[in-house]
């Protein structure tokens, strides 16, 4: 028997057919079952490093104090946020500073160039300069190399933290900073 366009069709229109019938059987979800949750898209610190100034500081301002995470974090540094030189400047950065390694007596030191350990600091809960909320703040004041150097740590989801750098009295901010605890 040859195959031909008329049987090709009607076939084709046999199959259309079952399907929807398999959909109207199929039962539909009322409105009061159970709520569907999306989830965001887990965000990386490549993600933080291509935000605008504005961005970063409403994701600070929107996020919760952090608790110190343990051990060696990587990081990446976000200057002049939303220029078009902010990631080429974030990569060539992870050449000096590659992040931070918290203790658990409540200081850290950062970790520079090589692997080498530079720049203690206390770790400790405090008041944001940039809105008065909580904080992980990490203070230099100790450090002779950046006693005039204050950063301050927030989540802004599980593991993924957004850091503010401060340099100089009267403080002022100088850079953002991205660490993440997850990797």
């Amino acid at each position: 028997m040859a195959w031909s366009f008329h049987r090709a069709t009607v076939l084709g229109f046999a199959g259309v057919a079952v399907l929807a019938g398999v959909l109207v059987a199929m039962p539909v979800a009322a409105a009061s079952d159970a709520p569907v949750t999306a989830t965001a898209p887990r965000r990386e610190m490549s993600d933080l490093v291509r935000m605008p100034k504005s961005e970063l500081e409403a994701l600070y301002l929107a996020s919760p104090s952090a608790t110190p995470p343990s051990g060696f974090v990587p990081g990446r540094a976000i200057k002049a946020p939303g220029s078009r030189f902010t990631v080429a400047n974030s990569r060539a950065t992870r050449l000096a500073w590659q992040g931070k390694i918290f203790r658990n007596d409540g200081t850290m030191i950062n970790r520079v160039l090589g692997g080498a350990r530079a720049i203690p600091a206390d770790v400790y809960e405090g008041e944001s300069l940039l809105d008065g909320q909580p904080s992980l703040i990490l203070d230099y004041s100790r450090s002779k190399l950046w006693p005039d150097v204050r950063d301050e740590l927030r989540e802004v989801e599980p593991g993924l933290y957004l850091g503010l750098m401060y340099k100089g009295k009267p403080a002022q901010q100088k850079m953002f900073f991205t660490l993440d605890a997850r990797k």
